[in-house]
């Protein structure tokens, strides 16, 4: 997986610091550009995403997968995408 670190103006060179808001965790955390969100779509898919302020990721309500954003980039990696909790329509009709 690949991360990108923030640029930092020289700053966070010690060990360990800053790393939570590396990855989208913490309230340095900066939301993406709204004008950017109509261009966006799911790498997988193709379709649409949905923007959730409150987790500050990208949602992909049909494959129920979330991509985060981090410093305000969408991390569009599908490695980097966590499940969501509503199960994908392929994994709940299994075919004989």
């Amino acid at each position: 997986a690949v991360l990108r670190r923030a640029a930092s103006g020289g700053q966070g060179q010690g060990q360990g610091q800053g790393q939570g808001q590396e990855l989208g965790q913490g309230p340095g955390s900066a939301r993406v550009e709204p004008s950017l969100l109509r261009f966006l779509v799911c790498p997988l898919s193709k379709r649409p995403l949905r923007y959730e302020e409150a987790t500050n990721e990208l949602i992909n309500e049909e494959l129920g997968i979330a991509y985060p954003i981090i410093d305000g980039i969408p991390n569009m990696i599908p490695e980097a995408a966590r499940t969501t909790q509503k199960k994908p329509p392929a994994e709940d009709s299994k075919q004989p």
